[in-house]
């Protein structure tokens, strides 16, 4: 590897983290402004725009292998995505910043997310999905927007004011922010994740580790990104939001739109062990903030314990 080819890795690398801060930045900014205007919750803010625009690289990722027949990828990046948002995002998120919780709405929405992967494993358990199951995936996730939309613009007396008393940002500067912010984060991702590759395959690193780690990963950094800047801002119902409804929209559109363009066919068995660590993950998340209580805390510890658990995933994969 010569000098040149370093530094454009090198370019890629840094590029990358750039977009992603910028893109992550921006797209909280964005998106509480929206929640302000529309008298919408944060959470559900959190959950529907910020959500949708972070998983938009598993959307084009699974939408592509469902075109050219690779269902075991568009399957595979689902699953793994969704692990990794709540054992590496959710665990990385908390340990920089603890998460506050309203737990009456975040237990709600998790078990909705639990029903979703719940859904995933019947249909899956014939080995595919189906395009009639797509349809209604994707039905389900259409129907859960306008709830959650519904339902937060209900909840008025939960929408803080700008705390710098800020002239509020105009509906059409916001939404422009967000598109920008999202595809900042897609291009940061990319950038980052071909940088890392290169540096890998001249590090001789195996294709397969790679596969497993970098790439499977690099859908996931715009989850990271909005998480992390969002709790930074304290905005924390949109920093869990944001990982509840990736979760939601990776399976109940993502797969639901994939399998409604193609039927997705794989061998249950093969992931059926991905499908159950998925659900307890999912689980475990409830459970760290205990929906018993009124109000929780995603602490440092609950942190380290997601994240050391996704590091347990991620190496039995490799060996």
């Amino acid at each position: 590897m010569n000098a040149t080819e370093i530094l454009i890795i090198a370019a890629q690398i840094i590029g990358g983290f750039v977009l992603l801060f910028l893109g992550g930045d921006w797209l909280v900014d964005g998106g509480v402004a929206l929640a302000r205007r529309f008298r919408i919750s944060p959470l559900v803010i959190g959950m529907t725009i910020v959500a949708f625009g972070t998983s938009a690289p598993e959307l084009l990722v699974s939408l592509i292998s469902a075109i050219k027949g690779s269902s075991g990828i568009a399957i595979g990046n689902v699953v793994g995505s969704n692990i990794a948002n709540i054992g590496l995002i959710l665990g990385l998120t908390a340990i920089i910043y603890p998460i506050d919780t309203n737990n009456r709405k975040v237990t709600a929405n998790g078990l909705i997310m639990i029903f979703a992967s719940l859904l995933l494993l019947a249909f899956s358990m014939r080995n595919g999905i189906s395009r009639v199951e797509g349809i209604i995936m994707f039905a389900g996730l259409l129907l859960f927007t306008i709830i959650s939309i519904r339902k937060g613009r209900s909840n008025q007396d939960e929408i803080s004011s700008d705390p710098d008393d800020k002239k509020p940002m105009k509906p059409l500067l916001a939404l422009l922010l967000v598109v920008i912010s999202c595809v900042m984060l897609s291009f940061g991702a990319d950038f980052l994740v071909d940088g890392a590759t290169s540096m890998a395959k001249a590090l001789g690193v195996s294709d397969k580790i790679i596969g497993l780690t970098i790439v499977a990963l690099g859908t996931s950094l715009p989850e990271l990104a909005a998480s992390v800047a969002a709790a930074i801002k304290k905005e924390m119902d949109i920093s869990i939001g944001n990982i509840i409804g990736s979760n939601i929209f990776n399976i109940l559109c993502v797969l639901g739109i994939s399998a409604s363009i193609r039927p997705i066919g794989f061998e249950f068995i093969q992931y059926r062990t991905d499908f159950i660590i998925m659900i307890l993950f999912a689980g475990a998340l409830l459970l760290f903030i205990r929906p018993w209580k009124t109000t929780g805390r995603l602490g440092r510890a609950a942190g380290i314990l997601l994240f050391l658990a996704y590091s347990a995933y991620a190496y039995s994969l490799v060996n």
